[in-house]
């Protein structure tokens, strides 16, 4: 099947999900951004920042059921789904601000980056924007695994440490945001 019917498949259940959650139709990628900001373990801040006050309250009480799963994570995202066109992913990953924050995450996965197959992965610019969100995510090595292929257990460890130093600095509400619009732009 080809790669952009699998992520319609996907999407238009996702959207739909969203849509009665907050009890109205959505834009096709407001509701991506929010279901993704929904599987993240501190949605809170980046939701009421994506959506209007009434849509973000009605999203967040339904959040476990609006966020994106694994599954569809790795139809939309996977190592074998490119985006259909870059919509301003390079840009944000080339910006002074991401630059701190996707090193941290390249030290992290300093082993499995070093493997010829998932470092050809990560130096593209898609595929470190996909590594900084899924870090966030309550389900991060899943997330991390599906969009590099693979993880090396060496890398186990100072994973955990990055998504503890996470949690405790909280989510970059600004360039997440501009992460995740440039995400939902490159494949809608």
């Amino acid at each position: 099947m080809e790669q952009s019917q699998r992520r319609t498949e996907v999407l238009g259940p996702l959207r739909e999900r969203v849509a009665k959650a907050v009890g109205s139709r959505l834009d096709d990628k407001l509701a991506l951004q929010l279901a993704l900001a929904c599987a993240m373990r501190e949605a809170d801040d980046l939701v009421e920042f994506l959506a209007p006050r009434h849509v973000a309250a009605a999203v967040l009480k339904a959040q476990s059921e609006v966020a994106v799963t694994p599954g569809e994570w790795s139809v939309v995202f996977g190592c074998d789904a490119p985006p259909l066109r870059d919509g301003g992913v390079t840009a944000v990953v080339q910006s002074r601000e991401f630059a701190p924050e996707i090193e941290r995450v390249g030290e992290a996965m300093q082993c499995t980056i070093a493997e010829a197959e998932q470092g050809a992965r990560y130096a593209r610019a898609w595929t470190r924007a996909l590594c900084y969100v899924a870090v966030h995510f309550e389900e991060a090595d899943e997330a991390l695994t599906t969009t590099l292929g693979t993880l090396v257990r060496a890398d186990a460890r100072r994973i955990e440490e990055l998504r503890e130093t996470i949690d405790d600095e909280g989510v970059e509400t600004m360039l997440m945001t501009k992460v995740l619009k440039a995400l939902s732009d490159s494949v809608l």
